[in-house]
């Protein structure tokens, strides 16, 4: 068996998901065997895994290059936490 370090984004969710299990299961079960599961569950439903991971939104070379080009553009703006800037990119940088 390969064991590999992985990071994972959201630690809270898989800690939620194993208690969830051990309360249904009415045993322990370990991380590794909860994403174990999950990757199990992931490949026998690949289309639906598919269509999730497709409606993301990807960072391209061209968009980092169109929020440089933003960002630079607001060098010698003072920062605001109250501001709000009606750009187009507003939506892909916060939801990236």
């Amino acid at each position: 068996m390969i064991m590999a370090v992985i990071k994972v984004t959201n630690k809270k969710l898989v800690d939620e998901l194993q208690a969830k299990l051990i309360l249904r299961l009415g045993r322990k079960i370990s991380q590794q065997e909860t994403l174990d599961l999950c990757i199990e569950y992931a490949n026998a439903k690949f289309e639906d895994i598919l269509r999730i991971a497709s409606s993301m939104p990807v960072l391209t070379p061209d968009i980092a290059e169109r929020f440089i080009e933003e960002i630079e553009t607001f060098t010698d703006v003072p920062y605001d936490v109250h501001k709000t800037f009606a750009s187009e990119f507003d939506n892909d940088a916060y939801s990236i």
